[in-house]
């Protein structure tokens, strides 16, 4: 594979390899609305003619914001100045993504902090109330088809559905316990239902503690996301580790390498990618199937 190939990533026509991850941005204004900054940030990044950019970490509900300075999708008055950014990026034939997300007991401003399991202030969510979220995570695809989003990223990496997948944070003794896949399965299966294109999935592939996630339990993970129907996965690390993660240049793409092994479907690869030559020698390797530059 070559940075400057065209490819097709489910059924997107991509004219490269190279992709910009979901950055949080921190600007909006405590309501989840999105700005003059967040337009022009995204054109920046349009400007530079990635194949696809992914819109930053947006709440599917208002409990769901990692800090009241992100973005939402889940009022009228949020969802309008998203069209402005969704036709800024395509205007560079740039594609763009969504990042759907809930930070579950990593929110920094929700009222009542839920998780998988009952911690300190953490609230464990009844059945009734997982279903509430999927039904919100559904809406959120919705809402995202009706703007004009080219793909959505489900955020699995450290917030609320990595929480259900991690034995650090979920020893359930019910069904999302004894599979801690139900909640990803579910929130693909129906936003991939709303949305009715392409759902990309973002993981983390090593939770540098312990008794947490490690590239050798990810096998399950991955048949998961592949048995809902989703496009590519975006492979990651760290999430909900405790102790500070060393990082070096392309420290993540051995587990992109290693996720790769496991799927058929296309693999992206993040982690301190900063030199055209490095980006080139991941490719060639077929290390993964895109570069995400962030």
């Amino acid at each position: 594979m070559k940075p400057f190939e065209t490819s097709l990533l489910g059924r997107m026509e991509l004219n490269n390899r190279i992709g910009i991850p979901a950055m949080c941005t921190y600007m909006a204004k405590g309501d989840g609305i999105a700005n003059l900054h967040h337009i022009a940030h995204y054109e920046t990044l349009a400007k530079g003619r990635p194949a696809f950019i992914v819109q930053e970490a947006t709440a599917i509900a208002a409990e769901g914001y990692i800090s009241d300075a992100c973005l939402g999708i889940f009022t009228p008055r949020q969802r309008e100045p998203l069209k402005d950014i969704v036709e800024v990026v395509h205007d560079y034939g740039v594609k763009l993504g969504i990042q759907l997300n809930h930070a579950g007991m990593k929110s920094k401003c929700a009222a009542h902090k839920v998780s998988a399991m009952d911690n300190e202030d953490v609230h464990a969510l009844t059945a009734e109330e997982i279903h509430r979220i999927v039904v919100n995570f559904e809406f959120a695809g919705k809402w995202a088809k009706e703007l004009g989003y080219d793909f959505v990223e489900i955020h699995a990496h450290g917030y609320l559905i990595n929480q259900f997948l991690s034995p650090l944070t979920n020893q359930r003794t019910d069904l999302y316990g004894e599979d801690r896949t139900l909640l990803l399965k579910e929130i693909i299966t129906g936003v991939r239902s709303t949305f009715e294109k392409d759902v990309i999935v973002r993981i983390s592939a090593e939770e540098y503690e312990e008794d947490g996630l490690h590239i050798a339990d990810m096998k399950d993970i991955v048949e998961a996301i592949e048995s809902c129907g989703a496009a590519a996965i975006s492979v990651s690390s760290g999430g909900l580790n405790k102790h500070p993660i060393q990082t070096y240049p392309l420290y993540k793409i051995p587990y992109a390498r290693a996720i790769k092994q496991m799927t058929s479907l296309p693999v992206m690869g993040v982690g301190l990618i900063t030199k055209e030559e490095e980006i080139e020698t991941i490719l060639a390797q077929e290390d993964c199937d895109y570069v995400l530059l962030g």
